[in-house]
């Protein structure tokens, strides 16, 4: 039996690494990551670490390695099949079957979906960059509005004719059928007519994780208008409102870098403070806060602040989404802007600086903004300060960690002005009853029996030169997948520099080709990848590859720099330097190995000629070996 890609996907996306590996192993937190004895060797001393914001386990002593799907079939020694089915159990994800013939044809309308939404945002572009209209209204609004041209390129920002069907004609011209148009959400049938969706409006491509354009967001730009302000594509075979949010492709790099995700409501916030700075920032598009979209911001950070407009209505109607933030043991804070301000409207009003400052300044804890507002709402009376402390606990016991829970009470008694016992007792009842009902839950999986192991033979080093190239291909691959969409020198994505450096080079090692030709591939599908599609891929070997390029037993400890003043340099502080610089050695390298293999054919009985030959050619090779030692500032003798 298979199952669908859409089930695998929703266990992927689902499934908490440290969680499903807890059901197995006790785990102790030490810096980022949490660490045990491995399962799958003898050992005394821990090198097994599970890596929450990646996603993947890691021994660094036998060298196992995968995400959930694949601990699951190690450990209970199943079939990748059954393991996504007790994942799925766990997860309570209904199992899709499906044959070859319909996952075949489901994976060619993804891939069609993809690459049409990609020329619609590339018409768009060009709409507001080379048509009258779109430079006269579209571009002079974002000017109007203080968008500077590297955000309106960075967000690949569009605009669509106020006409009714010319996306509708340019497409058709092109060959796409109007049903495939229509499943993309970028035309609407009706009585017999077909037209565009988005007519006079600023574009906003919405990006998925790896860089995907799968929907679009618009803004009217007319004043006296009956239509909403605001439309966005319908939910399609790749667009599903509650599983994205907007700027996760841009922020990613950020948000885990700096550890924290600020969250705000919609596109022009999301731009104005990417503007003012502050990078980490995405939107849930005017959406309450969903599970799933708390799930993808944990695979970067375990820290969230949202953003809250002056609207104290608005404020307590979005309180109420917060408790699965908190269940998911992610930490909130919340930032109340001045009232009547948003995101947007305040970034332009202050300067970068200031604003920063306010967003560090203000942010306070959930619990405690959440206890303030609401006695502060009860206003004296006892019936509603009532239900105001009951709302309080709900979220307290919700938190699974039992230090906060206690710290947070405690805090809470002296806020509310109640007993901490009293607070205690209520709190350790609601607790009572959800270890209850995952109990319950526990005793419905399946259990499997645990099938014994065998480990793989490791396979000895060749030549030095030989383990040189290695290394260099391998530090290649390593950039690629963990800064592959980062901006150097503020422009150009590594990814394209470093293929483009990489063009002409024909990598040995089989897993690292495999995994540049599929990046290569899926940029001519016009999709950006990152490391977790390695990471999640089917096949064994590339997914071990790329956890063994991206997982390190080392990492500097949280409070490590403000502690003892010792600040250490970050690789991605200069990153084109370190792509270069490694680029060059793999060069170097292989040209090395040229010159011996060229060395080893003038070893043999040569006629003049030949010898003449490789003579030249080995002149020409040294040359070069002495250009890019130059540029290396080493010497070659």
């Amino acid at each position: 039996m298979s199952i669908t890609q859409e089930t695998i996907q929703a266990v992927q996306n689902s499934a908490q690494i440290e969680e499903v590996v807890a059901d197995f192993l006790s785990l102790k937190k030490k810096g980022q990551n949490l660490w045990a004895c491995c399962p799958f060797h003898q050992e005394k001393t821990p090198s097994f670490s599970v890596s929450p914001t990646k996603g993947f386990y890691k021994c660094f002593g036998c060298g196992a390695a995968g995400d959930a799907i694949t601990f699951i079939r190690e450990i209970e020694g199943i079939s990748f099949v059954e393991a996504v089915k007790y994942l799925a159990n766990k997860y309570g994800i209904p199992i899709q079957e499906a044959d070859p013939h319909e996952q075949q044809a489901q994976r060619y309308k993804k891939d069609s979906l993809y690459i049409l939404l990609n020329l619609a945002k590339e018409y768009y572009i060009n709409i507001l960059r080379q048509h009258d209209e779109g430079q006269t209204i579209g571009l002079s609004y974002l000017k109007e509005r203080s968008f500077s041209e590297p955000f309106i390129k960075q967000f690949e920002l569009g605009y669509s004719l106020d006409a009714w069907d010319a996306f509708y004609q340019f497409a058709k011209n092109k060959g796409y059928e109007e049903v495939l148009l229509e499943k993309a959400g970028l035309v609407i049938q009706k009585e017999h007519k077909t037209y565009d969706r988005f007519r006079g409006r600023i574009i906003f491509p919405i990006h998925n994780v790896s860089g995907k354009v799968i929907a679009m967001g618009a803004r009217l730009l007319k004043t006296n208008s009956q239509q909403p302000k605001y439309i966005n594509s319908p939910e399609t075979d790749i667009y599903r409102k509650s599983e994205t949010l907007y700027g996760i492709f841009q922020a990613k790099h950020q948000i885990k870098q700096k550890d924290n995700c600020y969250l705000v409501e919609g596109y022009t916030d999301v731009i104005s403070l990417h503007m003012a700075g502050i990078t980490n920032v995405v939107a849930s598009s005017g959406t309450s806060l969903t599970e799933e979209q708390v799930q993808l911001i944990s695979r970067f950070t375990q820290h969230i602040t949202i953003v809250f407009d002056g609207d104290p209505a608005g404020i307590k109607a979005a309180l109420r989404g917060i408790d699965m933030v908190l269940a998911k043991g992610l930490n909130v804070k919340i930032v109340l802007l001045p009232e009547g301000e948003d995101p947007d409207n305040y970034a332009h009003k202050v300067e970068a600086a200031a604003l920063q400052n306010y967003l560090e300044e203000r942010a306070q804890d959930f619990i405690t903004f959440k206890t303030t507002l609401l006695i502060q709402s009860a206003q004296g009376d006892p019936i509603r300060k009532a239900g105001a402390i009951q709302e309080i606990i709900q979220s307290i016991a919700v938190i699974p960690d039992a230090v906060k829970r206690a710290l947070l009470t405690q805090q809470c008694s002296k806020l509310l002005g109640v007993d901490e016992a009293v607070l205690s007792a209520e709190q350790n009842k609601l607790s009572s009853q959800r270890e209850a009902e995952q109990r319950r839950r526990g005793e419905r999986l399946l259990r499997t029996p645990i099938a014994p192991m065998t480990l793989s033979s490791r396979v000895e080093p060749g030549h030095k030169l030989e383990d040189s190239i290695k290394a260099c291909e391998r530090e290649s691959v390593r950039m690629l997948l963990s800064y592959g969409t980062a901006r150097i020198e503020g422009e150009k994505p590594l990814y394209a520099y470093l293929l483009q450096e990489l063009e002409e080079v024909h990598f040995r090692t089989p897993e690292y080709r495999e995994i540049i030709g599929q990046f290569q591939h899926q940029l001519a599908q016009g999709n950006v990848v990152d490391a977790t599609y390695f990471i999640q891929h089917q096949d064994e070997t590339i997914q071990k590859t790329a956890i063994d390029l991206t997982a390190s037993p080392y990492e500097v400890s949280e409070h490590w720099e403000e502690q003892h003043q010792i600040y250490t340099v970050k690789e991605e502080d200069n990153l084109h330097q370190t792509v270069f610089k490694n680029i060059l050695r793999l060069k170097l390298r292989l040209i090395q190995q040229l010159i011996e293999d060229n060395r080893a054919g003038l070893q043999g009985d040569l006629d003049p000629e030949e010898e003449e030959k490789l003579l030249q050619v080995h002149e020409a090779l040294k040359q070069s070996e002495t250009n890019i030692a130059h540029q290396l500032g080493i010497v070659i003798w």
